[in-house]
């Protein structure tokens, strides 16, 4: 099922504003892009949904997660992100798009980032998930 179809047919379930996983401005200066940003402007055009690129930061330059337990990448995320706006995303119901989730660490911090700062609530949407 298309994800249009799937949000016409859930109206309930039709977030108010897209936000972009970021990438550390290191990392991603070094990449040239940030993947999650380009996933999400099409979906944003294509389900006219609003798209907010700055409403979530990535301030700490975490090493990746690959190897750690989980312990450490609960550690290694903890204050990883920060909400530079939270006028934007305050009593909003959001979609967190990424490329790829695997644990499903980084989603769950940039999460309750996003709801500490007055989300109202939060989906995960990604392109891929990894066992």
């Amino acid at each position: 099922m298309r994800l249009n179809d799937y949000l016409e047919q859930h109206p309930e379930r039709r977030p108010d504003l897209l936000v972009a996983m970021p990438m550390h401005p290191r990392r991603q200066a070094q990449r040239g892009y940030n993947q999650a940003f380009e996933l999400a402007r099409p979906l944003a055009r294509g389900l006219s949904i609003s798209l907010h690129l700055q409403a979530l930061e990535r301030v700490r330059d975490t090493q990746p997660q690959q190897g750690l337990n989980a312990r450490q990448r609960h550690s290694n995320l903890q204050g990883a992100f920060h909400c530079a706006n939270t006028a934007a995303i305050r009593d909003r119901d959001i979609a967190l798009i990424d490329d790829v989730m695997t644990t499903g660490d980084t989603a769950a911090e940039a999460s309750r980032t996003l709801l500490r700062s007055g989300a109202r609530s939060v989906q995960v949407w990604c392109a891929a998930r990894t066992p």
